[in-house]
């Protein structure tokens, strides 16, 4: 089985227990508390968060993205202001 299947079936069984008038708080709560990896770090954290946001998305969750430019980010714009 995959990473992603693995992570949207504890994220089916964890719904099939929430309330349908349920919170976001309440429904991220739950979500949250179903993850199934174990250490939450590496490739199988990044498919859950993946599969998590996709979920979450029908219920209004707006998922965060870090403002911090990488190394790779900052050097395409420099080179794209320069090329200017």
């Amino acid at each position: 089985m995959l990473w992603s299947d693995d992570a949207r079936n504890a994220i089916a069984k964890a719904h099939a227990s929430i309330d349908d008038a349920a919170p976001l708080a309440d429904r991220i709560k739950a979500i949250d508390a179903a993850y199934p990896f174990g250490i939450r770090q590496h490739f199988p954290y990044k498919v859950w968060l993946r599969e998590r946001a996709a979920y979450l998305k029908r219920y209004g969750y707006k998922r965060k993205i870090a403002s911090v430019e990488s190394p790779l980010e900052r050097e395409i714009r420099r080179s794209n202001e320069g090329a200017l």
